[in-house]
């Protein structure tokens, strides 16, 4: 039986309804995707590069085109060592402040300056701070972009929060086909990337693989 994407439950939805990001989808397969939000950060990006190398592990990266101009470089690794690159917008503005056509534009903006930089189209939009609203859904609709979000949140960008508990967090948390959430751009990345290594090793040592948002739609396609 083929595994199913999983969106947040919505009625059928009327004029005024948002249809659901991906969150997750439902498989028996022990496959989860690491995602990574608010990058390119000069410092932390290539180390948490460096420990998925090491561990053979791909991830997806939700980039802002703002630091990928700053940092091309980082963008051009991400590619070239096998990682999906996700569109995040150009700054990580408020949407609830943006009208349509400046939602439409960031998305546009960091797609073309992702293409630049790495020679690679987005197609999937993870919007700042998850937020939606008509305007939102209406510029990603008209991009073609995938909009997807998380299932597993360990708020690791929380400066509260030591590796240890980040690691706690998605361990009660995970299960298979889930989506996990992290940042590699942020004030505590630090945390973030203790946690990565041991993260990685205990969930391999339970069965889990590691796969990118594409592999992860893949699988519930097929």
């Amino acid at each position: 039986m083929a595994a199913a994407i999983l969106f947040a439950p919505v009625a059928a939805l009327g004029k005024n309804e948002i249809e659901e990001p991906v969150h997750r989808i439902n498989t028996q397969k022990k496959i989860v995707a690491l995602t990574f939000d608010d990058g390119p950060d000069p410092v932390y990006t290539p180390l948490i590069l460096e420990t998925l190398h090491k561990n053979g592990v791909p991830a997806t990266f939700f980039v802002l085109g703002s630091q990928a101009n700053k940092y091309p470089s980082i963008i051009r690794w991400m590619q070239k060592a096998g990682h999906e690159i996700g569109n995040h917008g150009y700054e990580h503005h408020d949407l609830n402040k943006l009208t349509e056509q400046q939602v439409y534009d960031e998305i546009k903006r960091t797609e073309e300056t992702i293409r630049k930089i790495a020679g690679v189209f987005t197609q999937y939009y993870r919007p700042p701070g998850g937020v939606i609203t008509h305007d939102v859904q209406n510029a990603v609709q008209t991009t073609g972009y995938d909009l997807i979000y998380w299932s597993v949140d360990p708020r690791d960008w929380s400066l509260k929060r030591t590796a240890a508990v980040i690691v706690n967090s998605v361990k009660q948390s995970v299960t298979p086909g889930d989506i996990i959430l992290f940042h590699d751009g942020g004030l505590n990345q630090k945390q973030t990337l203790k946690a990565l290594q041991q993260l990685i090793s205990e969930l391999r040592s339970q069965g889990y693989k590691f796969v990118t948002i594409s592999q992860l739609l893949h699988e519930a396609a097929s």
